[in-house]
């Protein structure tokens, strides 16, 4: 109930989220393969600290119940999409020094503050409703496009990956724990939940849009 409203709030940017240019030209093969390598390495930057911020609500969740769920949340997530990713890279042409020279670009660098500033400043709640867009949408783009059939095979297999089942149910175990958070918020918390949910949704349009721009910064950052 509460993670549709949140979802419902937002369903417009939700969709075109979804239909983005570089989505779009991922699912029919025309997406360009520079811009293609350039996605992959800024996301591995961002799922790296997203694993580390789901870490941090592990020390949050406040019962060991809890806890575990978290824990079982990241190790589903390390077997589904890390590990798809680590057997992925290699195989698509990248190599160790791509990884090694990579910098973030804005929007990844800015995505990850946001995950780290809800899960440093907020509770338990709000952590999990910030990570929980990451998870979702992609699990709906999975399904959109699952009969995609594009005509670059290495762009079919990534977006196969999140209708894989083991991806699916750590979509729903985190919805429901999200949905357990908010059924415990007070008015206070469960604003700051919805406005988390709703920044990492902007946030998620952002990053297709940086992928598909190839966004760089624009002064002389020296990033280490």
């Amino acid at each position: 109930m509460f993670v549709h409203g949140f979802q419902e709030e937002v369903g417009d940017l939700w969709q075109e989220t979804l239909r983005h240019p570089f989505v779009r030209s991922l699912a029919d093969g025309t997406l360009e393969k520079e811009v293609f390598y350039y996605y992959l390495l800024q996301d591995d930057y961002y799922l790296s600290h997203f694993e580390k911020v789901i870490e941090k609500s592990v020390e949050q969740a406040g019962t060991a119940e809890l806890a575990a769920e978290m824990r079982q949340v990241r190790e589903r997530l390390r077997q589904s999409e890390l590990l798809m990713r680590e057997q992925f890279y290699p195989r698509v042409g990248l190599t160790e020094r791509d990884f090694s020279e990579r910098k973030p670009a804005p929007t990844a660098y800015h995505y990850t503050s946001h995950l780290y500033r809800m899960a440093d400043f907020g509770s338990f709640g709000v952590t999990i409703a910030a990570l929980l867009p990451c998870y979702a949408l992609y699990a709906d783009m999975g399904k959109m496009y699952e009969g995609a059939r594009s005509s670059e095979p290495f762009y079919q297999e990534l977006l196969d990956s999140y209708v894989d089942g083991n991806y699916q149910k750590v979509v729903l175990q985190q919805k429901r724990l999200v949905e357990q958070a908010a059924s415990m918020a007070d008015a206070g918390e469960l604003a700051l939940m919805k406005q988390a949910f709703q920044i990492s949704v902007e946030m998620e349009w952002a990053f297709f849009e940086m992928a598909y721009k190839k966004q760089n910064w624009r002064g002389s950052v020296n990033y280490v």
